[in-house]
């Protein structure tokens, strides 16, 4: 089991009042598996994604990612799980316009210190995985958009993470190019055995992914496999 959250609880403090943002969460997740997570605004699936992505840790419960608890982790080992295991994939694509999109792929390996030649040949095989070979030079603006969202998902790949964590990936993108990012997805699912977990409100991309949770109020309503 890659994932396994027991009974996790997240509260905020909003001035005197406590606010429950996921209320007693119980889920796994298999290696391989391709999991969406569907829930409305406020729902409690964005704070469950950072959990997930040890962006943050739960106020109560346990979570367990590749047998470690995260819990008891301090800041730079939680800082090492993201730059090592987590690939994070958002709506906006986070580029840095003034760099070409082979240095955008390489910039998780500068922070983990691997030498640049190492860094370009990783970061030119992930951009060719996702279909850019031939875009390597471009800079973000000089791409459409759907091909700075696979830019970042090469990013997120070039770190062979153990799971890759796709918030509302599409968002920005019109419904075909939407659609062809996911396809992406079910690709490296399918091919690389990529574990994916995906966040979003559209029903539609959701059954993208081979098991739907759906969460309201913090807790998980129902789920199904597809």
């Amino acid at each position: 089991m890659l994932i396994e959250l027991k009974n996790v609880k997240k509260y905020y403090r909003t001035g005197k009042v406590n606010v429950k943002a996921l209320d007693g969460v119980n889920l796994s997740v298999e290696r391989g598996e391709f999991l969406s997570i569907m829930g409305p605004s406020g729902s409690g699936k964005s704070t469950l994604l950072n959990i997930i992505g040890c962006l943050d840790k739960p106020t109560e419960g346990e979570y367990l990612l590749d047998g470690k608890n995260v819990q008891k982790l301090n800041d730079d080992e939680l800082s090492s799980i993201r730059n090592e295991s987590v690939g994070f994939v958002f709506q906006t694509f986070h580029l840095l316009p003034e760099y070409d999109a082979v240095f955008n792929v390489e910039i998780p390996l500068i922070y983990r210190g691997v030498p640049a030649k190492e860094r370009r040949k990783r970061a030119e095989k992930a951009l060719e995985v996702v279909g850019l070979k031939d875009r390597m030079k471009h800079r973000p603006l000089e791409l459409s958009g759907g091909e700075q969202q696979r830019v970042a998902i090469a990013r997120a790949l070039v770190q062979d993470p153990l799971l890759i964590l796709a918030d509302e990936p599409t968002g920005a993108l019109d419904s075909k190019t939407g659609n062809s990012i996911m396809e992406l997805f079910c690709r490296l699912n399918e091919e690389k055995g990529l574990t994916i977990i995906l966040v979003t409100h559209d029903e539609k991309m959701a059954k993208y992914g081979k098991r739907i949770v759906h969460i309201l109020d913090g807790k998980i309503e129902r789920e199904a496999y597809l």
